[in-house]
């Protein structure tokens, strides 16, 4: 085989392309692969921060949510303990005022049994000096009225 010049001369320009796309043109390639390899790398590691951060969120999310939903049980246990609380005063007040009310009833209507006795002793004395009255055919004093309606109210 034949070396000639045209084969140097290639090989030459061939080896001074590679020397300047070596020097000059290889590293801004690698430099931006290596910014892009970190660009990615930082991108997945922000991701990954984001997922944890996420599932984090989502751990205090249940935690409040479970304790909101306590609290609501214990404020709805107490609201509903006072309600009854409520109730149970309500109907022992109205109890007690019943009480009051018959008590009171009771008085009345046994003040108007002693009054409605009281005046059927004066009626029926009235009525016992006029029979008398009329029997004995004479006035009847008020001493003799009086003794006459006190001794027909004990017979009653």
């Amino acid at each position: 085989m034949n070396i000639n010049a045209t084969l140097l001369g290639q090989t030459l320009a061939f080896v001074i392309f590679v020397a300047i796309c070596w020097k000059w043109v290889w590293p801004p390639i690698i430099a931006i692969m290596e910014e892009r390899e970190k660009r990615i790398s930082d991108g997945l590691e922000a991701a990954k921060k984001a997922k944890d951060s996420l599932a984090e969120a989502q751990q205090d999310y249940d935690a409040e949510i479970s304790k909101a939903k306590a609290e609501a049980a214990t404020i709805l246990e107490k609201a509903n303990e006072r309600a009854a609380a409520i109730v149970g005063e309500a109907k022992n007040k109205a109890e007690s005022e019943a009480h009051k009310i018959i008590s009171t009833a009771n008085k009345n209507l046994e003040a108007e049994i002693n009054k409605t006795k009281a005046q059927l002793k004066q009626d029926l004395g009235q009525i016992v000096v006029d029979t008398a009255q009329k029997i004995i055919g004479e006035e009847i004093s008020v001493e003799k009225h009086q003794k006459i309606i006190l001794e027909a109210a004990e017979r009653i």
